[in-house]
């Protein structure tokens, strides 16, 4: 009986043991029905008794799911009698957009030689109501939010007249870590004429108290505006779509409660909208008694008016130049007219101008070139032109006078007296000079032969087709190109890191260091963003090295990448240790680092 006993107790040990040692990997959501935009898990695990040996990781094909942040890898090992089992999971923050049946295809890792592979997962989209959108994730994510961080929009004035500039300032206040931010809806500005007012690409942080609470500031966004009508007009609010690094919330696991001490900071992006608070400005009208020629200047300008060369002959070009500058409105601007007299023929203005956005202000100039030509020997006038602008300091219309000029028209070579002159048809500009009319015959041609014949016709008659359809070719091209802003961004990655190089290469050349290594880092760091397709945030450099990995590229440039990027944050948190040597090696490693890539994507078109 005792024998019996101990037969069948090593039997079911034995039995435990092979089940305990035998592998793995399965695919799991935290919810099989979620809600459209509607936050949840996917989690990829392994169990065996030697999970540390894993190689290899492939993340599946996530389709039109929205991978918010990810692969973020835990692992749990257990010790019962002697006996060692363990698990190593991949975990996944998803979303959708849209209501629907998706499928997750299956994700692959190495394991003792073995390839093992998950079954597809089946994850079912409803169209969220308000309380869905409202769910647990989301009400324990926004409750830790709060009031911790939203967007707040500001006017320098809230009482303007019609066409004065007023500011719009969007300020982001914030008491938790934002890892990024993505402008997701611009606002609408019905009734203004809007200058947006260039901002850098890492504002600066400032401390301001808001409601008795201290929080961290940062300027996204400034817009100088120009109401085209009176009344109360209204800015809708700006919308941005924040990442927000979070607390990962605890489980009943015993281990992942330890790990989630915040001695370890374990941190989770979480991505939210948030919106601004709308506006509401009132402009009042101008003052009705407005003079003749007034087109709506609002501001403060001078105006100046030239002619380069007073005494000319008949048939030669005169250029009269027309400049108002000053601050205000400067794009709304019409210039006025000059008179000319009869015999005194005029081309179409050139019309430019310069606009400047410092210290927030819109200013400017804008410049009309005329290009007349005089006919006829003899005096003439051109008489003066007047600009008129309402001045927001004395509360009044403003006329601007320029001054009369005489020409001295002389008599050309080749006309007498009383000669009708070529007429503007006849006469081509081409850039500043004009051409006129031949007055030799030129080369002369047998007119007995044939206009077809010559290697230059037949090239025209055969090359036109060629070239049109290199041109639908090329249209089409760009047209899918611009059509896709994913492959846009892939596309154009090279040529952005490139000039972010550029851009570190001056800086190392001022000697600013910390802004150098900054900008490498950004240059590296956004290239791979657009490159591999990955979202800035769920970017991590573990991931970036390994879709890079499964991209062919070869070992040596991504460890190259890996170097450049760990280099650069070193260097910018201890700063002595950086020399001008390694601050050079940096950029050209970098840059090659770049090439390698580029070079291993070409060769897959």
């Amino acid at each position: 009986m005792k024998n019996f006993l101990l037969t069948v107790l090593l039997m079911v040990f034995a039995v435990a043991r092979g089940i305990a040692q035998d592998p793995g990997f399965v695919a799991t959501a935290d919810r099989s029905t979620v809600g459209a935009t509607e936050q949840f898990q996917v989690s990829f695990t392994l169990s065996g008794a030697d999970v540390n040996s894993a190689r290899n990781f492939k993340a599946p094909d996530f389709g039109q799911l929205v991978v918010l942040s990810g692969p973020s890898s835990s692992t749990n090992i257990q010790i019962v009698n002697g006996q060692i089992t363990g698990s190593l999971t991949y975990s996944y923050a998803v979303y959708a957009r849209t209501p629907g049946k998706y499928v997750i295809g299956a994700a692959t890792v190495e394991y003792r030689g073995n390839t093992l592979r998950t079954q597809p997962l089946q994850i079912e989209v409803t169209q969220a109501s308000p309380q869905q959108q409202q769910g647990k994730t989301g009400q324990q994510e926004s409750q830790e939010i709060g009031d911790n961080l939203f967007i707040r929009a500001t006017a320098d004035k809230q009482r303007v007249k019609q066409g004065e500039q007023v500011t719009i300032i969007y300020k982001l206040y914030t008491r938790v870590q934002v890892s990024g931010y993505d402008l997701s809806k611009a606002p609408v500005y019905q009734g203004f004429w809007a200058e947006e007012i260039e901002q850098p690409r890492q504002p600066a942080v400032t401390t301001e108290m808001h409601d008795g609470k201290q929080y961290r500031v940062a300027t996204i966004r400034k817009t100088a505006l120009f109401p085209t009508q009176s009344g109360k007009l209204s800015v809708a609010p700006l919308e941005v779509r924040c990442a927000v690094q979070l607390q990962r919330r605890r489980t009943n696991d015993p281990f992942d409660a330890f790990f989630n001490d915040p001695f370890f900071s374990r941190l989770q992006n979480v991505e939210q909208n948030f919106s601004s608070n709308a506006l509401s400005i009132t402009v009042d009208p101008l003052p009705s008694d407005a003079p003749e020629g007034f087109t709506g200047a609002v501001g403060r300008f001078t105006m100046s008016a030239t002619v380069d060369n007073k005494e000319v002959k008949t048939g030669d070009p005169v250029t009269l130049k027309i400049t108002v500058s000053g601050s205000g409105n400067v794009k709304l601007l019409t210039l006025p007219k000059p008179t000319l007299p009869a015999d005194v023929e005029a081309y179409e203005p050139k019309i430019s101008e310069e606009i400047t956005r410092d210290d927030g202000i819109i200013r400017g100039r804008k410049v009309a070139e005329y290009l007349i030509i005089p006919r006829n020997a003899g005096q003439r006038f051109i008489e003066p032109v007047t600009f008129t602008y309402y001045d927001l300091e004395k509360r009044s219309y403003t006329p601007l006078r320029s001054p009369r000029f005489e020409l001295t028209i002389s008599q050309g070579r080749d006309a007498g007296p009383g000669v009708s002159m070529a007429s503007k048809s006849d006469v081509r500009l081409l850039g500043e000079d004009i051409r006129f009319i031949k007055l030799s015959p030129g080369e002369l041609r047998n007119a007995d032969r044939s206009p077809f014949s010559g290697g230059m016709v037949i090239l025209g008659l055969i090359l036109p087709p060629f070239l049109f359809i290199g041109a639908f070719v090329y249209r089409k091209r760009v047209e899918k190109i611009s059509g896709n802003v994913r492959r846009l961004r892939f596309e154009k990655a090279g040529k952005e890191a490139t000039r972010r190089l550029k851009q570190a290469k001056k800086l190392l050349a001022q000697g600013n260091t910390e802004s150098y290594h900054a900008e490498v880092a950004r240059a590296l760091t956004g290239y791979l963003e657009d490159k591999l397709h990955i979202s800035k945030a769920s970017f991590t450099v573990d991931q970036a090295l390994h879709v890079l990995e499964r991209g062919g590229v070869s070992s040596e440039a991504v460890s190259g990448v890996k170097s450049c990027l760990e280099r650069a944050e070193f260097a910018r948190f201890a700063p002595s240790a950086d020399t001008k040597t390694s601050r050079q090696e940096l950029l050209e490693g970098t840059a090659q680092a770049i090439n390698a890539i580029e070079k291993t994507y070409q060769k897959k078109k």
